[in-house]
């Protein structure tokens, strides 16, 4: 049998600080625009679309991950 080394692959990007900050801009705008059509959804409770609730929730979920993976 052969044995299978499951080696972590890390990869380093070299971005400038300017391009850090102005990803880290994006994301926190599309954070905040995000909740909002997940606070609309919510408040508009007779015509609730739950798979765009769920898909808003998903994205939100992502781009926060990734924000806290970006450095300060």
């Amino acid at each position: 049998m052969t044995s299978h080394r499951t080696a972590s692959v890390c990869s380093h990007v070299n971005i400038s600080e300017e391009e850090t900050r102005h990803l880290r801009y994006r994301l926190q705008n599309e954070i905040t625009w995000l909740s909002r059509q997940v606070q609309d959804l919510q408040g508009a409770a007779e015509s609730l679309d739950i798979s765009l609730m769920q898909t808003y929730r998903e994205m939100l979920y992502s781009r926060r991950a990734l924000l806290g993976r970006i450095p300060r």
